[in-house]
């Protein structure tokens, strides 16, 4: 009769994983939400809006990664091997930023 067990808690998953809270969709929406109409304002701002409108994709993406891709839920391995290409990227995109707006040769 033990057998019969096991082979249902594998058979629902629930061996060996860990149990967690399911994250308040509605409020990463809202927090989404908010941080959008925060981007639009920063349009009509007279100040260097790249910095602010950077924050805030970054601050979105990493709410979409952790949340709706289930990053912050899974092992730390694929959180691992998602953020391992992003210093690359980054540095990337700000060579491309510096040719394109700073170097006049």
């Amino acid at each position: 009769m033990g057998g019969t067990s096991v082979s249902t808690d594998r058979q629902e998953g629930t061996v060996g994983a860990k149990a967690h809270r399911h994250p308040n969709y509605v409020l990463v929406g809202i927090v989404l939400i908010v941080l959008t109409i925060l981007e639009v304002g920063v349009i009509g701002l007279p100040v260097p809006q790249l910095p602010f409108l950077l924050g805030f994709a970054i601050a979105k993406a990493l709410l979409i990664l952790m949340y709706f891709m289930h990053l912050k839920f899974d092992s730390r391995l694929y959180a691992v091997l998602f953020a391992y290409p992003w210093p690359l990227a980054l540095l990337l995109v700000g060579m491309l930023i510096w040719v394109y707006f700073g170097f006049r040769a």
